[in-house]
């Protein structure tokens, strides 16, 4: 049987039977893995504290078939400010889901394990507004699993720095004001077109422009560390909200439930 010892956060948590769990955990080096946590949902169990979502411990592993099972375990962090605040719990709920659907059983996944861990604590600790933090996790982990918008210069003719600019959601490139028309062109015959939808276009402001090149481009502790106008708000979230989804081609549940307690 093959034993490991790793840093995790738990990712996802279910039931299995009366006192036991199936835990999803993003570990150092290994990427996600499946574990049961025999007894974890008594409190006497010496593992319960790390069984729990959003637990961040060191795990003892052992596997066994398809899992692995926890044969010691030493909590980091429970990041308990979240588990207090049912918005924060929806919002970390949220963010756990994100990183579940993209991470890799045997990837080495550090820089999402890295992003999350920042983000949970940003979110425990009230280092910015929930929505920031929300778009800018959205923004990053995109940047983070391949899927970097390209906000450099325009796609057509090169120009950089701009004050304002059009953005190709789906292909995740810029069009300048000159350009832009290309962009609207292309839209009319595109296959969104076809299906009766438009592309998704969205209106950068400059502010929105700077803040969406920064979190490209700093580094993965740093990513929250910028300033943005309180009036391109909606435009910053509704871009990183749409550009992340367009991606992965889907919806969640605990995106739509963290929004309705707004």
């Amino acid at each position: 049987m093959t034993e490991i010892k790793k840093n995790g956060l738990v990712i996802q948590e279910r039931d299995i039977g009366e006192n036991d769990k199936l835990l999803t955990i993003l570990t150092e080096r290994y990427g996600k893995l499946y574990v049961v946590s025999k007894g974890a949902k008594s409190v006497r169990n010496r593992h319960m504290a790390a069984s729990q979502l959003f637990s961040y411990a060191t795990y003892g592993l052992r596997k066994k078939g398809n899992y692995y099972y926890i044969t010691d375990s030493d909590l980091i962090e429970n990041y308990y400010p979240i588990r207090n605040d049912i918005t924060k719990l929806a919002l970390a709920s949220f963010i756990c889901d994100i990183v579940n659907d993209i991470a890799q059983e045997g990837n080495n996944e550090d820089a999402i394990l890295k992003l999350t861990l920042n983000t949970l604590f940003a979110i425990s600790e009230n280092i910015k507004p929930l929505e920031i933090i929300r778009a800018s996790f959205e923004l990053r982990i995109a940047v983070e699993s391949g899927f970097s918008p390209n906000f450099d210069s325009c796609i057509s003719c090169g120009q950089a720095n701009l004050k304002s600019s059009y953005f190709d959601i789906v292909n995740g490139v810029l069009y300048c004001e000159k350009c832009k028309n290309e962009l609207f062109f292309a839209n009319a015959e595109n296959e969104f077109s076809q299906r009766g939808l438009s592309k998704p276009i969205a209106i950068i402001p400059e502010g929105v422009y700077m803040a969406i090149n920064y979190i490209i481009s700093s580094k993965p502790e740093r990513f929250l560390s910028f300033n943005l106008d309180e009036s391109q708000w909606h435009i910053f979230f509704d871009t990183c909200e749409r550009f992340l989804l367009n991606q992965l081609e889907r919806n969640f549940y605990t995106l739509e439930f963290y929004k309705s307690l707004l």
